[in-house]
């Protein structure tokens, strides 16, 4: 089932998923905006928005292991190795210090990739990190848009300097957003 949206065919549930992100974003923005600490139960409530699951109605971080399907169309299993809310907790603190010292983009980079390789969350892994990598930049000084950072195509991240590549392109896009802004103001 589908149906038309500005000349494109687009299935209903991609428009959902598009409308949820947005509202996260929103959400994630509001965070960064008013200067609060992106913590795990912000994390548990972003990934709600963005599946549509309420903390009451389902507890969102993976308890057992997963298969995944990699951009190379390789797939992995992911153990548990530890507690998903510790681990993504200790990705954050790693972060928020990276972005407190002036690694605004080494810490956006880092939450994202952290975030997307321990899959901690049962669904909506890729997306929850973009948006704690959109708050990190939007928080610490480089306002990138959350959906330019979905968009941005990405091979496996465990390929050697994929890492590399994110960052660059991160780096480019904030440069860019900069001069924008610059070249706005009066």
């Amino acid at each position: 089932m589908s149906t038309e949206t500005d000349g494109s065919s687009l299935s209903l549930f991609k428009q959902l998923e598009i409308t949820r992100f947005d509202r996260a974003q929103a959400a994630t923005e509001t965070l960064a905006g008013n200067r609060s600490l992106l913590t795990t139960m912000e994390l548990e409530r972003l990934n709600g928005i963005l599946t549509g699951k309420s903390i009451e109605q389902s507890d969102p971080w993976r308890t057992t292991p997963a298969t995944i399907s990699l951009p190379s169309g390789k797939t992995e299993t992911l153990s548990i190795l530890r507690d998903p809310k510790v681990s993504a907790r200790d990705h954050l603190h790693e972060a928020t210090e990276l972005a407190e010292n002036g690694h605004i983009i080494d810490a956006a980079v880092s939450v994202y990739v952290q975030l997307v390789l321990s899959h901690g969350f049962k669904d909506a892994n890729r997306r929850t990190a973009v948006l704690a990598a959109h708050y990190f930049l939007l928080r610490y000084g480089a306002p990138i848009s959350g959906l330019a950072l979905h968009e941005i195509g990405l091979g496996d991240l465990r390929e050697p300097g994929q890492i590399e590549a994110l960052k660059d392109t991160i780096s480019q896009m904030a440069k860019f957003a900069a001069k924008r802004k610059r070249s706005d103001t009066p």
